[in-house]
């Protein structure tokens, strides 16, 4: 299990949150913006935390290092590379802004299933599927495979969980999307 010293913590939050009507990051729940609320899941397991804001740099209520999107319009797989490219430490943490409902509970048991022979752990929602934008990614293996993606255009987040050796686990109600 990586610990916090060994995982960088990045929060997504480049969309343009257009189906949401306003910037997701800043929307209010039980008297906080999703970003602090993920933020906030983040702290206990990481030793930093970064916020992807896409191309342009935004300004958001959290101590973060803002990193942005070599690539544009190129989706979450952008905000992820720039994570990966960023990170200081062996593992990525990360997790779109608009997850409001995660706990560093549920964060925890992505930590307590990452194995030596595995690329990454992802969350699986209430269904069961897959949900690549709340993962934990070894900067290492993944970064290489995020850029070869990019590079060719191809920028599905779960075609990216299809090419690595990832593990799963079922998070439930806390990886409840707000869309």
């Amino acid at each position: 299990m990586p610990i916090p010293a060994e995982t960088t913590g990045l929060i997504l939050a480049g969309g343009e949150s257009r189906r949401f009507g306003r910037d997701k990051a800043l929307a209010v729940l039980d008297g906080q913006t999703f970003i602090e609320r993920v933020a906030g899941a983040l702290a206990p397991h990481v030793c930093e935390t970064l916020v992807s804001t896409g191309s342009s740099p935004r300004a958001y209520p959290i101590e973060a290092r803002v990193v942005l999107d070599a690539t544009r319009d190129a989706g979450p797989l952008a905000g992820l590379a720039a994570g990966l490219g960023a990170a200081t430490t062996p593992w990525l943490l990360a997790v779109a802004v608009d997850l409001p409902h995660l706990t560093p509970e549920a964060i925890a048991l992505l930590l307590v299933d990452a194995r030596p022979e595995a690329d990454g752990v992802v969350a699986l929602d209430t269904v069961g599927r897959p949900q690549p934008v709340c993962a934990l990614w070894r900067v290492g293996t993944v970064a290489p495979v995020v850029q070869e993606q990019i590079e060719a255009g191809d920028l599905a987040m779960w075609r990216l969980a299809e090419r690595l050796h990832v593990r799963e686990v079922a998070l439930g109600e806390a990886i409840r999307n707000v869309n």
